[in-house]
């Protein structure tokens, strides 16, 4: 059996109460009053991308990369841009000749890998 040495006084008790009655108005006050936000933030966000797309639209290529480099756009935000384009057709064209005469190293265990199981993990 524990004995418990501290004396828990009443005030102790209602404070502890009155923080927990606390929590629960504000989360109450705050599903009342800020739920709504998350979800105009989203819809907000989402609009983010037209908004690009119609200021590349209207001033050009490079005015809206100077843009896009200066505040330093997203990806996603870049993707009808022309270095964009030039970058992905790099990306797609990338040679993978220097791989050819690579060769995975033996194993040990005649399995993937060069560390055979330890008998600890041996499940068999």
């Amino acid at each position: 059996m524990k004995i418990y040495e501290e004396v828990i006084f009443t005030d102790q008790l209602l404070h502890q109460r009155t923080v927990g009655s606390q929590i629960e108005e504000t989360r109450r006050t705050w599903e009342k009053l800020c739920s709504w936000y998350p979800e105009a933030q989203r819809q907000h966000y989402e609009q983010y991308a037209e908004i690009y797309r119609d200021s590349l639209k209207k001033y050009g290529n490079n005015h809206f990369e100077y843009y896009a480099n200066r505040n330093r756009l997203r990806e996603k935000h870049r993707y009808y841009t022309r270095s964009f384009e030039e970058r992905r057709s790099k990306i797609k064209y990338f040679s993978m000749d220097h791989l050819i005469f690579y060769k995975a190293p033996r194993t040990s265990n005649a399995e993937y890998g060069s560390v055979k199981p330890m008998r600890l993990f041996k499940i068999y």
